[in-house]
C-alpha cells in the first residue's frame, strides 16, 4: 500500500478531488455495513479522488445514525415498492442482526437510493459551495481595490 500511498493526487485539495472524495465516503458510507472506510479508500484510490475526505465522509453512518438511516431507508423502500411500511415481527429473543435481514429488499432498495443521493447531494454541493466561495473573495478582492483606488 505504500507506493499507493504515495501518490500526490489522493491529497490534493481542490474541488474536484473534494467533491468526488466525499461523494464516494458517502456513497460507501450508507450502502456498505461494514469496512465502509477501506471500500471508501480503495475506491477514492482507483478514482482519484481526495483520500481523507472519502474516509471521513464514512462516518455519516455511526452507532449513533445508523439505526436512524436503516429504519428511513426501510420506509423509503417500502413506499417506492408499494408494501406495508410496518416492521417485520420476529420472534422474542432475535437479534438486532436478524432484526435488519428481516427487512429485505425494502431496505436494500432504500439504501441503494439514499447511498446514490447522499453522493449526489455531496459531489454537487461541494462543486455549487466551492465556485460560491470563490465568486465571494473575487468579489471582496475586487470591492478592496476599487476601494484603494
Amino acid at each position: 500500500m505504500g507506493p499507493l500511498l504515495d501518490r500526490p493526487w489522493l491529497w490534493h485539495l481542490n474541488r474536484n478531488a473534494i467533491a468526488k472524495g466525499l461523494a464516494i465516503g458517502m456513497f460507501f458510507g450508507m450502502l456498505v455495513p461494514i469496512g465502509q472506510a477501506l471500500v471508501a479508500g480503495v475506491a477514492a484510490i482507483g478514482l482519484r479522488a481526495n483520500l481523507p475526505a472519502a474516509v471521513l465522509a464514512t462516518f455519516v453512518s455511526n452507532p449513533l445514525t445508523t439505526p436512524a438511516i436503516l429504519l428511513a431507508a426501510y420506509h423509503a423502500g417500502s413506499a417506492i415498492l408499494g408494501e406495508a411500511t410496518a416492521l417485520p415481527k420476529l420472534a422474542d429473543g432475535a437479534g438486532w442482526l436478524a432484526e435488519i435481514g428481516a427487512m429485505g429488499e425494502p431496505l436494500l432498495l432504500g439504501l441503494a437510493l439514499f447511498a446514490l443521493g447522499g453522493a449526489a447531494i455531496a459531489y454537487f454541493g461541494v462543486q455549487i459551495a466551492w465556485r460560491l466561495a470563490i465568486a465571494w473573495h473575487l468579489a471582496t478582492r475586487r470591492a478592496r481595490a476599487r476601494a484603494l483606488g
